[in-house]
């Protein structure tokens, strides 16, 4: 760039005293290729010619030579030290100065244009050089643009389809539908179920199925769109039948002939399978992971309600096998869909147990479960398991606890003991001897009425 700006005479001082950017080897290879031109010429100097047409002046490749390699200015520079160094011999040796003047012009010409060549060559390529390093900088812009504009993009089109339906909202309509009706549950949880995921994400074409035995009935209980059938050979239903997973077709990329766009397994709690839902048109903007993630844990509770285990939220002390199932459905959801949840222990330090725990329950979240136990030393405590839920959301919740128990029973702080909130993907040896524990009392307590029968 300094090269290609400098013009004049400032050019060419510049040129003769810098040149390349490697001084010590360029500095190195002009004296060297300069002394190796002046030993031919001292040789050819020695040598009787016939006639003048056998002559050629064979040092002049020298000053040639790093004109260029190194410009102009190394070339002349390399010229001027050949006629030094052969006059300094030629006085040394007392021997006729032995050189024409047309030689020395034409050695001089030939090596200015050599040079003039080379720097104009140089000075274009390092033009290059710097629109193709502005192009890509210019490139790596676009590209960083480009993506946040695609994000931006995704945003606002999942915004103009419609606001999420929360996990909260989805369970108790399943649960207001499943207790006002109990003789057509299933119909009225199939059409209820396909218009909760639908507002998750969006299914233009889709179909309820019911599972006996491992086999999907030929008819759907509800259906969206009017050309929706059943497929059984489909690549992706196998697969999901098969891992009992919520599939699209990005975990099938090998398939090209797919023809549900969207499988979602329907298992209870027991990891026993009751219902299917087949689509064929989704919104695909809408798959994303956190909404992925949503449908597959809502579908358990689909699955729980169609399996007459109305949802029970708050676990009475036996039910502690109950409770260690929902951990491990939670904990399957994490090595999946990598979605965390957290669980809190409350326990009651009065003397007289007054802390009435059953009030958290009327502001319970609607997919919370509550397990209502005792520690060895008899004192009630409620265990509270929150999916998808982050230690800082956990954190909150027990603030509201906390302020609901201090103004409603007037308890301090030292009336309530608090444990974690633990993390159920990170923290389960803390999650498991803690219920081992809580377990253990509850266990002698069973035990006991068992000897009393």
């Amino acid at each position: 760039m300094d090269s290609y700006k400098r013009r004049g005479a400032g050019g060419v001082l510049y040129r003769m005293l810098f040149g390349s950017d490697h001084q010590l080897f360029a500095w190195f290879e002009l004296l060297l290729i300069t002394a190796a031109a002046m030993l031919i010429w001292v040789y050819q100097a020695t040598l009787l010619y016939d006639r003048p047409q056998q002559y050629f002046f064979w040092p002049m490749l020298g000053p040639v030579v790093i004109a260029l390699r190194y410009g102009f200015g190394r070339g002349m520079m390399s010229f001027v030290f050949l006629l030094i160094g052969f006059s300094v011999w030629q006085a040394s040796h007392d021997q006729p100065f032995l050189l024409s003047m047309p030689v020395a012009v034409g050695t001089a010409v030939v090596t200015m244009l050599v040079g003039e060549f080379r720097d104009h060559w140089h000075d274009i390529n390092e033009r290059f050089e710097l629109n193709h390093r502005f192009m890509e900088q210019k490139l790596k812009s676009f590209t960083q643009n480009y993506h946040l504009l695609k994000v931006s993009h995704d945003q606002l089109e999942q915004r103009v389809a419609g606001k999420q339906m929360s996990l909260r909202t989805g369970i108790q309509l399943l649960h207001t539908d499943a207790l006002e009706q109990p003789d057509g549950r299933p119909v009225k949880l199939a059409e209820r179920s396909l218009q909760v995921v639908s507002e998750i994400i969006t299914l233009y074409q889709a179909g309820f199925y019911l599972v006996h035995d491992g086999k999907i009935d030929a008819q759907p209980l509800a259906t969206i769109g009017n050309a929706h059938k059943l497929v059984a050979d489909d690549a992706m239903l196998k697969d999901m039948l098969q891992s009992k997973a919520l599939l699209s077709p990005a975990d099938l990329i090998e398939h090209s002939d797919l023809y549900y766009q969207l499988t979602i397994p329907l298992s209870d709690i027991n990891g026993k399978l009751q219902a299917v839902i087949l689509a064929e048109k989704v919104r695909f903007v809408q798959l994303t992971d956190a909404n992925v993630a949503l449908v597959a844990l809502l579908s358990g509770y689909i699955a729980n309600f169609i399996a007459n285990e109305v949802f029970v939220p708050v676990l009475k002390p036996e039910q502690r096998q109950l409770f260690r199932q929902y951990i491990r459905s939670q904990q399957h959801y994490y090595q999946r869909y990598a979605i965390d949840s957290s669980l809190v222990l409350f326990t009651d330090l009065t003397a007289t147990q007054h802390l009435a725990f059953s009030q958290i329950t009327d502001f319970r979240r609607g997919a919370d479960i509550y397990w209502q136990c005792q520690t060895r030393d008899g004192q009630q405590a409620l265990c509270v398991l929150l999916p998808m839920t982050t230690p800082s959301e956990a954190k909150q919740f027990i603030e509201r606890v906390q302020s609901l128990l201090a103004g409603q029973q007037n308890a301090g702080s030292a009336d309530l003991k608090l444990t974690g909130p633990l993390r159920v993907s990170a923290q389960q040896a803390e999650i498991n001897l803690l219920l081992h524990e809580l377990d253990a009392y509850n266990e002698d307590l069973a035990d006991a009425a068992n000897t009393d029968l």
